[in-house]
């Protein structure tokens, strides 16, 4: 029993230290797979499949400037970073409208909305 015990709390310390290796927060992905992440957000606006490759290309490109700040201000502070990536985000959400028809588009800004407001609270 004692030896079930130790194997027992071993593992679970392994487990422990790797999680803690591994980064344990939020990964952020590569500036491809967020942008697929980003399209898959949007199915419910019923994207073509010319779409989808246009809004992947601008989600491909948001992705590598937002990348290239982070990794010229590594150990900055949160706030500044968020200063610089907020131009590139609107200039984005502008390229994304000029792809999406007139409903497409109404959707597309209440979604922004609410994710706004939960990004808020």
């Amino acid at each position: 029993m004692k030896r079930l015990i130790i194997a027992l709390g071993l593992v679970l310390c392994a487990a422990t230290f790797a999680n803690a290796q591994g980064g344990g927060g939020r990964q952020m992905g590569t500036p491809a797979e967020r942008a697929e992440r980003s399209i898959a957000r949007m199915e419910s606006l019923k994207l073509t499949a010319d779409q989808k490759a246009k809004l992947t290309e601008v989600f491909l490109a948001q992705g590598k400037s937002i990348d290239s700040l982070r990794a010229a201000n590594s150990g900055g502070g949160f706030e500044g970073m968020r200063e610089k990536i907020a131009p590139i985000q609107a200039a984005t959400s502008k390229r994304v409208m000029t792809i999406l028809n007139d409903e497409q588009k109404k959707s597309y800004e209440a979604m922004e909305a609410e994710r706004r407001a939960r990004m808020n609270n």
